[in-house]
């Protein structure tokens, strides 16, 4: 009884130092609400986490045919259809109006330590209501990033973006990961609604994040010595001349080994289909076109699509190297720049081209960062001199008599038909009372 009583101690004992250490070797998540639980702030984003979007200029709002970003709305979702975890997610989305926006987060993190950020991300989007189907022609565009010096700004050009997925009507999980170099590390979920080029207005344009995950994969590498020899070195070797022994080697003629005529000579082939290399250049003069003294700019978002879909995207890192895009079908394809707020674009936001298998095309757009605003409307208006008579041009077509300082001929003319009134009623009455008189 006493054996069988210590082997049942031996087993628990065994059983919880194994589970003690699945528990030390279990990575923490790092986020704060990583499953977006309420309460949720008065702007509709979940509590500890911070929301972002991107604004077109109001002159390219409703044009869907080439794209734009509109502010979304933020709000808990509690539908278990699109909840991953818990009881609710984070639901950002629009109502015909193209959006690109998300929610963020800065975490703490050691400086070299290997970050990855992963969530799950459904999408929704079409004119009929959920559950959808949603329409197949549609991009969500939905990504995450991480800026490993944790300025929490969306569009910093050190901030690592992860692959793009379109979520429509199911759960994915899209990720990244990167080494931190700084303090705090922020980590951002992103849908991007708005890709120029494409015609995506519908009535619902929603996405859902949920079971977001911050862990860290790596520590900083340590620098550890080399081991120290436990054997004394070998003698060191002598240089002693050892005379050649002469040696007699017959030539052997090159032989010839015809290939066969059914199998065919190796080459090189190239990658089929074309090439569109892509990048941003700093137009600081604002000219049009990139100077010998300008540089490259970091940040600016390009998409390659054709008439009816999204082909691809990628983002510029500020230097000389261009983003090319390979193995492209022959076909028609606008290339577009997508610039962050903070820059105003120099060159036209887009191009079309053509391209053909085997050829490699080269695209620059321009960008500088964006002047500030006039000050006020009113400081406009007092800028305007003070109004002064003009001598109306030869053909303008304008009339004189609405304005002052000057008689119409309309006016002109009513009053001498006034006046005509006035005689003849005078002598209309001169008659009536002569003829009263005669009688």
């Amino acid at each position: 009884m006493k054996k069988q009583t210590l082997k049942l101690l031996l087993i628990a004992l065994l059983l919880a130092l194994l589970g003690q250490t699945t528990r030390t070797n279990a990575q923490t998540n790092l986020l704060q609400n990583p499953s977006f639980e309420m309460p949720y702030q008065s702007n509709g984003e979940a509590n500890g986490w911070g929301r972002w979007h991107r604004n077109s200029p109001q002159d390219q709002f409703n044009d869907c045919a080439n794209g734009y970003a509109k502010l979304p709305h933020w709000m808990p979702e509690t539908n278990p259809v699109l909840v991953r975890h818990g009881s609710a997610s984070q639901h950002v989305g629009n109502t015909w109006e193209t959006w690109n926006a998300g929610v963020f987060q800065n975490v703490p993190a050691t400086p070299g330590s290997v970050y990855r950020f992963t969530v799950w991300v459904y999408s929704f989007g079409g004119s009929n209501d959920f559950p959808g189907p949603s329409d197949g022609t549609l991009q969500s565009n939905v990504r995450v990033g991480i800026d490993p010096n944790g300025s929490g700004v969306w569009h910093d050009a050190d901030v690592v973006w992860g692959a793009t997925a379109n979520p429509l009507d199911s759960w994915q999980q899209v990720s990244v990961e990167t080494t931190a170099t700084g303090n705090q590390i922020s980590v951002f979920t992103s849908a991007n609604w708005g890709v120029q080029g494409v015609n995506q207005c519908r009535l619902h344009l929603d996405t859902w994040f949920d079971a977001a995950e911050l862990i860290e994969v790596g520590p900083p590498p340590t620098n550890t010595p080399a081991p120290l020899p436990t054997q004394p070195p070998p003698p060191p070797v002598t240089n002693t001349p050892v005379p050649p022994t002469p040696t007699f080697t017959p030539e052997v003629p090159p032989t010839f080994t015809p290939v066969p005529t059914d199998t065919p000579v190796p080459t090189d082939t190239p990658a089929p289909g074309g090439t569109i290399c892509v990048n941003a250049f700093a137009d600081d003069n604002a000219n049009g076109r990139r100077d010998d003294t300008e540089g490259y700019m970091g940040g600016v978002t390009f998409t390659i699509a054709t008439s009816t879909q999204l082909v691809a995207q990628a983002v510029s890192n500020g230097s000389s190297q261009p983003v090319c895009f390979e193995a492209l079908e022959s076909g028609a394809y606008t290339v577009t720049q997508i610039v962050p707020g903070a820059l105003e674009m120099t060159t036209a936001a887009s191009a079309t081209l053509e391209l053909a298998v085997g050829q490699v095309v080269g695209v620059e757009f321009g960008s500088r960062v964006r002047s500030a605003a006039p000050t006020t409307a009113a400081t406009e208006v007092a800028a305007v001199p003070e109004a002064t008579a003009v001598p109306p041009t030869a053909g303008s077509g304008s009339t004189t008599g609405s304005s002052s300082g000057g008689v119409s001929r309309l006016a002109v003319g009513g009053l001498l038909l006034l006046v005509t009134a006035v005689i003849l009623l005078g002598v209309l009455v001169f008659l009536v009372l002569r003829g009263q008189k005669t009688a």
